[in-house]
């Protein structure tokens, strides 16, 4: 029994014996896979976590792009500087950091706030831009404190400098720092969010071009995270220069002339000056900037600079010449962080400096509208060039009486001497003969009522009404006198400078509807639209603005060029910018230059030179200027003046 049991106990050992060897086995297969799987399958990844925490990876920025005038004058460029930024992602207590931070470089509480809304308000991954100007002194100090100031990185980097300075502030535009919603929006990469783009002017029309592609380098850091060596992984690839038709020495003459206008130039420093600024809020915010010179007006009063815009294309090429809106606006102060002072100063001027007048004023053309409205007549048949209307001072239509500027009337008038002596009567009665359709596809055929396409945004539309928009924006029914208005280019009618000169030039080139181009690389193989007016039309309009400036009742006779052998061709405009009563026209309208700036005309002047042969179109638009002949018209005849003179 003994024997017996013991063997069915050894028999009961051995199956446990082998039961515990097969699991013991499965183990020890089971550990064996693992150790494979993870050195040998996954061994590429863990190579990869491990090459990670050996090496740090940084875009290297490529070179913006430079923006050159046609003589290749520089006007946006890169200088080397120091640029100081926290990420506030890696501050462990931002305003702590900030606190250090202002203790080694100049940093005031509000700036400090400042940086602390901005971070409250950005992703955290976005570094915030302390200063774009370090001193090495100030570079040393930080670099000695950095381990205790988280998230702070200062480096070497190009800043973007415009040596032109306000003479190219519209015109180029400005860069600055990459903002969340760029990024959000895809216009730029997140890895690139330390990248400036551009954000006016030129600059942001031809970012992508301006950009560049960037590098990337590796850094091999050791164990507590310090750089041992930098490897360049790829190359950055700089961003393409940019060349402009525009001339800066015509540039800076255009807004000089438009600046100083019918003025005298007076100091800054100047007794008389001094005492208005202390007296005349307005006057001393318009001059904070330390750059505009005051003037002295023909009443003796200290007063600012003109406002307005001065536009030049080439009649053949649609080249843009001359681009000009005053007051502009230094670009540099954008470069780095705008101060809190600068900002104020921008905002705070009466006169909205960051306008850019010649591509987003939008103003009624008064007078100088009048050239579409008597083609447009030429074209439909309803007049020829020897119909003609009387004109006693007014048009009665309906209930209303319609004046002319000139208020005992021109008496017999055609088309020709219609638009030499600029009498409004003549244009009512044409207007109504046509009905504001055909006006305003005349208009849209020279350009009026829609973007130009030019190169910058910003650009505004203007305004060429009709019976379908008044319906839909103010839900009434177009009126006779509403066409009556249109007829002189006010009511709605609105216009920029720019189109202005497109206008002009499609009026002088008579083939082609030019277009305006403001790059050289824009010239090669573009062809303009044929502009379909009739060549007979054209050539009354063209002998009727050549009466402007040299008939004996032409209104600007006196900026003719006749002196140099250059005859122009032109037409002024004076805009009512408020309703002049039937008592002020009784009693007798106050002058212009007696009335509050705000309540003065506009002045305009559009014209084209040389007559037989045309080469230059022109735009002059003087924000409250008076009177075209006396105040937009010189400016125009000396802008043209050095132009053809320039050119031979």
């Amino acid at each position: 029994m003994i024997t017996r049991a013991m063997k069915l106990y050894e028999a009961k050992l051995k199956r446990r014996s082998l039961i515990l060897g097969g699991l013991q086995g499965a183990l020890v297969m089971g550990l064996a896979a693992r150790l494979y799987f993870l050195q040998v399958e996954e061994g590429r990844q863990y190579q990869k976590l491990s090459d990670r925490n050996k090496y740090d990876f940084r875009i290297i920025p490529p070179s913006r792009g430079r923006i050159k005038d046609i003589a290749g004058r520089l006007l946006a460029g890169n200088a080397e500087a120091y640029e100081l930024s926290i990420t506030p992602q890696y501050s462990n207590d931002l305003k702590e950091t900030l606190v250090q931070l202002s203790m080694l470089i100049d940093l005031s509480d509000d700036e400090i706030k400042a940086f602390i809304e901005e971070a409250n308000s950005s992703p955290s991954f976005l570094p915030i831009p302390i200063r774009a100007d370090l001193t090495q002194r100030e570079v040393a100090r930080i670099a000695v404190r950095s381990p205790e100031l988280p998230g702070v990185n200062f480096e070497r980097v190009e800043k973007r400098i415009y040596p032109q300075g306000v003479l190219g502030g519209h015109l180029t535009g400005y860069v600055n720092r990459a903002t969340a919603d760029e990024v959000e929006t895809g216009v730029i990469t997140r890895e690139l969010a330390n990248l400036s783009t551009g954000k006016s002017g030129v600059e942001k029309a031809f970012e992508r071009q301006l950009r560049g592609y960037p590098g990337r380098e590796r850094i091999l850091v050791n164990a507590v995270g310090r750089p041992i060596r930098t490897a360049v992984d790829e190359r950055p690839k700089s961003g393409a220069d940019l060349n402009l038709t525009i001339n800066m020495d015509d540039q800076l003459f255009a807004i000089e002339t438009l600046k100083k206008g019918k003025k005298k130039p007076l100091p800054l420093s100047s007794p008389r000056v001094k005492r208005s600024l202390e007296s005349d809020d307005e006057l001393a915010k318009i001059l904070a900037d330390g750059q505009s010179t005051a003037f002295e007006d023909e009443k003796g009063r200290v007063v600012p600079p003109e406002t307005g815009s001065v536009v030049v294309l080439d009649v053949k090429t649609g080249e843009v010449k001359t681009l000009v809106s005053s007051p502009t606006f230094d670009p540099n102060l954008f470069s780095g962080r705008l101060s809190s002072r600068d900002w104020n100063m921008l905002m705070e001027n009466p006169r909205t400096p960051l306008l850019d007048r010649s591509l987003s004023g939008q103003y009624s053309p008064g007078s100088t509208f009048k050239m579409v409205v008597a083609l447009a007549a030429l074209e439909a048949g309803v007049i020829n060039e020897k119909t003609s209307f009387h004109c006693e001072g007014h048009r009665t239509v309906g209930n209303q009486d319609f004046h002319c500027w000139l208020k005992d009337g021109h008496g017999h008038v055609n088309v020709m001497s219609a638009i030499e002596q600029s009498c409004d009567v003549f244009f009512y009665e044409i207007g109504l003969k046509l009905g504001i359709k055909r006006i305003a596809e005349m208009a849209r055929k020279l350009g009026l009522g829609e973007k130009t396409g030019i190169s910058i945004p910003g650009e505004k539309s203007g305004l060429i009404p009709s019976k379908d928009w008044k319906m839909a924006t103010h839900g009434r029914s177009w009126t006779l006198g509403e066409t009556v208005n249109a007829s002189i280019g006010q009511g709605y009618v609105l216009t920029t400078p720019l189109q202005l000169a497109v206008m002009t030039a499609r009026l002088a080139n008579g083939k082609q509807a030019v277009t305006p181009r403001l790059t050289t690389s824009e010239l090669d193989g573009q062809e303009f639209e044929p502009l379909d007016i009739s060549p007979a039309a054209l050539k009354i309009i063209q002998r009727s603005m050549r009466r402007v400036m040299n008939g004996p009742k032409g209104t600007a006779r006196r900026s003719d060029l006749s002196d140099i052998g250059v005859p122009m061709a032109g037409k002024t405009g004076t805009v009512q910018v408020r309703a002049i009563s039937k008592a002020e026209r009784e009693e007798g309208v106050i002058d212009n230059m007696d009335r509050q700036w705000k309540f003065r005309d506009h002045a305009l002047f559009v014209s084209y030179a040389p007559y037989d042969n045309p080469r230059y179109a022109i735009a002059v638009v003087v924000e409250h200027g008076g009177g075209g002949s006396s105040t937009a018209a010189p400016i125009a005849s000396a802008v043209m003046r050095k132009l053809l003179k320039g050119s031979g």
